[in-house]
This record gives C-alpha cells, sequence and structure tokens, in this order.
C-alpha cells in the first residue's frame, strides 16, 4: 500500500455504481439491499464475479435462488434494459422472473419472492477498514461517492482519522508528517473533503474502461494507478527539504484489490499531486 494518501475502501457494488454513474443510498448501504438497483448489480457482478457477491447465511433453496440472480444476468439482463428504454417500462430479465417464480415455490411470501437475489454486500465491514486505515463510504448519489466522516470500532472513540489527515490540514501539519514518516517525499491535503470526494470520484468514472479491464472479475491482487490531471486546484502540500508551499492540481489514485473474509473489496489510497 502507498505511504501517505488518503485511503478509502468500496465495496464491488458501490465501485460500480461510481462506474456507472449510478446511486446506492445510505439506507440501502446500511440494510444491504438494492432497491431496484439492478443495473449497479450487473456492474458490480462484472467487476467481482457472482460468488463474490452472494450473501449466504445458509444453503437454503430460497438463498440458491438468490444466488441465481446475481450469477445469471448476461445477455438477457442487456436486452431487459433495452426494452426498458424504448418502452419506458420496467421490464424484468428472464433470469429475474425464473428466480422470482422459484422463491414463490419454495414458500417465499411475495415481497421476498420480488426482492430475491438484490440483497448483496454494499457495505464494507468496519473491521476490515479500520484495520487497514481506511475510510468507508457512506453512499454513492450519480455516481459520486459520500464518504463517512466519524466512525469507531470501539463505538467509544471517533474514528475518521484518515480524513483527518488528508483534509484541510494546516501548513504546519503537514510539515510535521516529515519528522513522522521519515520515507515520505511528499506531503499534501485535499483543500475539503467535498472537493476530495468530488475528484476521486471524477476520476474514477474517467478511467471507467481501464478499471473494468485490469480490476474486473474478482482476482485478488489486481493493481492499477490513475494521473488525473484536475485542471484546477484541489489541495496543496510540500516536499520534504522545503517550506515552499506547492498548489496541488491533479490527482493520482491507486487501486487494489484485496479479498476480506473471502469477499473482495477495492481499496483506494488516492493523493493530491501537483
Amino acid at each position: 500500500m502507498e505511504e501517505g494518501g488518503m485511503v478509502v475502501v468500496m465495496s464491488p457494488v458501490q465501485l460500480a455504481a461510481v462506474l456507472s454513474d449510478k446511486s446506492v443510498t445510505e439506507a440501502e448501504t446500511l440494510s444491504n439491499r438494492l432497491l431496484g438497483g439492478l443495473g449497479v448489480l450487473l456492474g458490480a457482478v462484472e467487476m467481482a464475479g457472482a460468488t463474490a457477491l452472494c450473501i449466504a447465511p445458509e444453503p437454503t433453496g430460497l438463498t440458491k435462488a438468490g444466488c441465481v440472480v446475481v450469477g445469471a444476468h448476461s445477455l438477457d439482463a442487456v436486452q431487459s434494459a433495452a426494452r426498458q428504454v424504448i418502452t419506458g417500462r420496467d421490464t424484468r430479465s428472464a433470469t429475474w422472473q425464473i428466480a422470482v417464480s422459484a422463491a414463490r415455490e419454495l414458500g417465499a411470501d411475495e415481497d421476498t419472492a420480488l426482492n430475491i437475489g438484490m440483497t448483496v454486500d454494499i457495505a464494507v465491514p468496519l473491521g476490515f477498514a479500520a484495520a487497514i486505515g481506511a475510510v468507508r463510504v457512506a453512499a454513492i448519489k450519480a455516481g459520486r461517492i459520500k464518504l463517512i466522516q466519524h466512525e469507531s470500532v470501539t463505538g467509544l472513540k471517533p474514528g475518521g482519522h484518515t480524513l483527518a489527515n488528508h483534509v484541510g490540514k494546516t501548513d504546519s501539519e503537514l510539515l510535521a508528517r516529515f519528522e513522522k514518516n521519515k520515507r515520505l517525499v511528499m506531503s499534501s491535503t485535499f483543500k475539503d473533503l467535498n472537493v476530495a470526494e468530488n475528484v476521486i470520484s471524477r476520476a474514477i468514472y474517467l478511467n471507467r474502461a481501464n478499471i473494468k479491464s485490469l480490476l474486473g472479475g474478482g482476482k485478488n491482487g489486481g493493481r492499477l494507478t490513475i494521473n488525473y490531471p484536475v485542471g484546477q486546484e484541489v489541495g496543496y502540500g510540500f516536499t520534504r527539504g522545503s517550506t515552499q508551499r506547492i498548489s496541488m492540481r491533479g490527482v493520482r489514485i491507486v487501486i487494489e484489490l484485496q479479498e476480506y473474509n473471502g469477499k473482495p473489496y477495492y481499496i483506494l489510497t488516492a493523493f493530491p499531486t501537483p
């Protein structure tokens, strides 16, 4: 992992929402239930693979039916989406309809049957985020990430230390980092949280083809570096040995794919750059 950057960890569903300019609400994140988020779900399958996304608390027939929905969408889902655009109606894909029928036959009530397969791992486990010093995503709104600012594993002390270290820092705080970390070459900060969220989201979206190509399929250990020139100041910082403040007008994002408890997660380390 890179030293000194702001670390954000995302689930495949969250990353897929950014890549497709879609939304995943805070309520959906908390409940792990996508409400009408079939397009986001398909993108997540493309990124991580079906089996990694299936929640299977017990190997019942109902759970298997849900996994069928997550894993089997392909051409029929694309055709369904196309028909929806043409007709303006929500025409569910053949795979979804089959799974709903299977759920009904297994004794599920109507609401459960209609929602089967739409329950997936949206949120990143807090323990994993804390272990790697990462900020979790609260929601995705039209492709823009909203980060969780304060949380704690124990509930006794506010967390969010990564945000505190990399957003809106003073010159003296940035220079003090060089004493704490002898390997640090540059110490920088985003101007504020809003700028950080906007820039990171935009950089991910504009590089969606490379992300899907190099990090798709849920292969553990994948890594991609993105350099995105923003064209305006997004932060400021210093190089080691100098007290001359430097304007940061770009961002470097290193994305790594790691597994936690058998599930894939995307770790983004973001640095404002000159």
